[in-house]
């Protein structure tokens, strides 16, 4: 909770209009933060359109995740600009452009960078104030909480829809330049079941968690089968830059531990039904990045493990979370934080996982990467696992990680990939 600055004006204005046009005005020439995941304001994006031109010299800069951010803040305007962590299918056309810029980063390094970089203004989307003018930050407390103490124009959006989280920072009004009222539900992830036969994938990697373990989990269809292979255990903790329903049957079980704090993450990303049940949750506590995806905070777990997917994976050991062949999916995320913390956890795991064949029998483990770049260096070897087995890679020799790796393929796909080993072996310098 952040204190209520001593006589802090706080303007309340009267429509959202008005606050776009204040945004803009405190904005242009530079970045404004933007809250992304389950809170991006639509409605805010909305009024800068209902107005062209508005939206001209400013540049909005958010976490928007692919798949659930759909919407282009670019698009608002052709003089206005965007920065992204993590590319989207949805932002092809102004990336083209250069109206929207990457940054190839690691999640954890947004952190840094919202601190840091020049910003001229942050929009704060909030739920509706308790008695004593307090907001919550809903369902998201991953980046907001880095301009808090920030030098930049606050404005604030008090949203009646979004739900009270007793475990997410707090925000006073009075910490605001200007704030208005506006209704926006949040935005639901529904996650689609795992295409093919994951029952063997599960099992292997199911068999790598024991009682009292800590765990991450990140979007994709695979978390979802995995926690359900979970229900039997006991004392687990969560500790994830995202909660997704996969933590509902975990719940429903009985296999999360009962102390405060036992549930730990950035943001709530799934369904009504998940929003809802988060607002009963006592154990829960919303972190910002520095704590979710933080080396020195991941170090600190014992039993740490990090369940990630990946795209496609070669016989070096690099792998691509990131593209289908030249086709932009998502950028590389927390996945490298997550692994590297699991690392240095004592008894963590850094697991990933990676289904054998892709959707028309092609190999997903491959001679070479065909993506334009790598997600996870080979010097990040993690535990991977596939339908084949689970094997850690990182203690293996360039020879010895080869030869796991072919014997994680499937075995259609193995005297391929002993032949294209061969000749990479015989191939002259």
């Amino acid at each position: 909770m952040t204190p209520r600055p001593p006589n802090a004006p706080s303007v309340k204005l009267p429509r959202l209009a008005e606050a776009a046009r204040l945004l803009a005005e405190r904005a242009r020439g530079g970045r404004v933060f933007i809250p992304a995941g389950p809170v991006e304001p639509l409605a805010l994006a909305e009024a800068f359109r209902e107005r062209p031109g508005m939206a001209d010299g400013v540049r909005f800069c958010g976490l928007f995740i692919p798949g659930l951010n759909r919407l282009d803040w670019a698009a608002l305007s052709p003089k206005a600009q965007a920065e992204v962590f993590l590319p989207s299918p949805d932002f092809v056309a102004t990336i083209a452009t250069g109206q929207t810029r990457v940054i190839p980063s690691h999640y954890s390094a947004a952190w840094r960078f919202f601190q840091t970089a020049p910003f001229k203004a942050a929009v704060f989307h909030l739920s509706a104030p308790d008695a004593d003018g307090y907001c919550s930050l809903s369902l998201s407390a991953d980046a907001s909480p880095a301009f808090f103490d920030r030098a930049v124009f606050k404005l604030g959006l008090i949203n009646p829809s979004l739900p009270v989280i007793r475990g997410a920072p707090q925000l006073h009004l009075s910490a605001l330049d200007a704030w208005v009222e506006a209704d926006d539900p949040p935005a639901e992830l529904l996650t689609p079941t795992p295409s093919g036969d994951v029952d063997a994938l599960v099992q292997h990697v199911t068999s790598l968690i024991e009682d009292g373990a800590t765990l991450q989990a990140g979007i994709g269809k695979l978390p979802g089968a995995i926690m359900a292979g979970l229900t039997n255990l006991r004392g687990l903790s969560i500790h994830s830059g995202l909660i997704g329903d996969w933590v509902l049957p975990l719940i429903e079980a009985g296999a999360l531990a009962e102390a405060e704090g036992s549930l730990k993450a950035g943001v709530i990303l799934g369904s009504r039904t998940l929003q809802a049940r988060m607002t009963q949750e006592v154990r829960l506590k919303l972190i910002p990045i520095v704590e979710t995806h933080g080396a020195a905070h991941l170090g600190a777990i014992a039993r740490f493990i990090s369940l990630n997917s990946a795209l496609e994976v070669d016989l070096f050991g690099q792998i691509n979370c990131e593209f289908a062949g030249s086709r932009t999916l998502a950028g590389v995320g927390g996945a490298v934080d997550f692994l590297r913390g699991a690392r240095l956890s004592p008894g963590g795991k850094p697991i990933v996982m990676v289904q054998s064949l892709g959707r028309h029998g092609e190999s997903r483990i491959v001679p070479r990467l065909s993506a334009p770049s790598v997600s996870i260096a080979r010097s990040d070897a993690p535990i991977l696992v596939t339908e084949q087995g689970a094997i850690d890679l990182e203690p293996l020799d360039t020879e010895a990680r080869a030869q796991a790796i072919i014997s994680l393929a499937a075995p259609p796909h193995r005297a391929d990939l002993l032949a294209a080993w061969a000749q990479h072996k015989g191939a002259k310098p």
